[in-house]
């Protein structure tokens, strides 16, 4: 007989929570409401022109087969420029590997890593998704909370105290989702000086505002770096991410991607060479844009009467804190939808130290972020 029972091993691992504020605006709005969508991390820009004009091409003038598993040469040495111009630092094209998104990387770079029963050190709030990873990888998530009095910043005592024999690898994100906050380089070089293996989600680092991005390779090169074109180039549903490790890693990650994956499509890879080469003031007009709102951001929470009490200087994320502590952040948010037609992620989809909280992502226009802000001010809800 089929039963539930049958995938019981797998009740742990939960959902997205800001996906059912998600279903429940498309509802709302099949029925004539105007929503405003404040919930997903995803660029309300269009992606560069010479993404679409290169994979265009290689459709049109080749078929859509395997390539190399680690991806195209090509590829990997325009990445390799990029963090060589960028974050002046020197890599291999052969420490780089190629993947549909980063998402696939980083269970991959866990389970590189981690040994099944061993444990990754990782934050409190953090993406929805890690503790998740972990666990699928076999490994276990072990929490380390970020404070907003301490502006989020990860706290090197705290985390020293978390570290055991078991301890395989420290998973960081910077800047972070959901706080937007970037983790300062003394935080990084004590990082370092563990001598333990970081997996450094870099999504967001370009969208670094107040200061240079880098990368965690800065600091320690015992690190699995993990990038892609989602955020920064506005490319989510492309589906392009890569890693870097330490050439001592890479048969092994590229035996596991080879197993999972074969490779990365062949013309999405070619829209990332052209990207990488030929897009970047498009891509800089789109920062200095999320720049503008995250000013504007904070300034008008400030004035409405919602200071989030930190700054957050990377991403596109604000983390708020509401009033009523008693209520849980995913019915507040649905609340707020209800009443204001604005659509905000619950706290809890970021861990339990994120619970009191929701947060807003800016990815959206200032005409519809700024009447957004007015009407959950005017709710009384937040």
């Amino acid at each position: 007989m089929i039963s539930s029972t049958q995938t019981s091993h797998l009740d742990s691992i939960g959902s997205f929570l800001a996906m059912e504020i998600f279903s429940r605006a498309q509802q709302l709005e099949a029925q004539g409401r105007e929503i405003i969508h404040l919930e997903f991390g995803e660029p309300d820009f269009s992606p560069p022109p010479e993404a679409a004009e290169a994979a265009r091409k290689s459709i049109e003038n080749s078929p859509a087969g395997y390539t190399h598993t680690q991806g195209i040469e090509q590829l990997r040495v325009e990445i390799t420029k990029k963090y060589s111009e960028d974050y002046g630092i020197r890599i291999d094209p052969e420490q780089v590997l190629v993947s549909n998104g980063s998402s696939l990387l980083l269970f991959l770079s866990v389970r590189l890593l981690a040994k099944p029963g061993s444990e990754v050190i990782l934050t409190d709030p953090s993406f929805a998704c890690y503790e998740n990873t972990i666990r699928v990888a076999g490994a276990e998530p072990v929490l380390i909370k970020l404070h907003k009095e301490e502006g989020f910043q990860l706290n090197l005592d705290e985390l020293r105290k978390k570290v055991t024999p078991k301890t395989s690898a420290i998973l960081i994100n910077s800047p972070t989702n959901p706080t937007g906050v970037v983790f300062t380089p003394d935080v990084m070089k004590g990082l370092a000086e563990l001598e333990i293996p970081v997996i450094s989600d870099e999504i967001y680092a370009d969208l670094s505002y107040e200061a240079p991005p880098y990368s965690f390779l800065s600091f320690s090169d015992n690190t699995i770096a993990i990038h892609g074109f989602s955020k920064y180039y506005a490319m989510t549903g492309w589906r392009l991410g890569y890693m870097i490790t330490p050439i001592e890693w890479m048969s092994a990650a590229a035996r596991l991607h080879q197993n999972l994956m074969i490779s990365a499509n062949d013309f999405v890879q070619q829209a990332g060479i052209a990207v990488l080469q030929k897009s970047g003031s498009y891509c800089e007009s789109m920062k200095n844009e999320f720049n503008k709102r995250r000013k504007y951001v904070l300034n008008r929470l400030s004035e409405l009467g919602m200071d989030p009490g930190y700054t957050p200087t990377g991403a596109f994320y604000v983390l708020y804190k509401y009033r009523d502590s008693s209520k849980s952040s995913l019915n507040l948010c649905m609340d707020v939808l209800e009443k204001t037609g604005v659509a905000i992620a619950p706290g809890r989809d970021f861990g339990l130290g994120a619970e009191g909280y929701v947060r807003i992502s800016y990815s959206n226009s200032m005409e519809n972020i700024e009447r957004a802000l007015i009407k959950m001010a005017e709710s009384g809800l937040l």
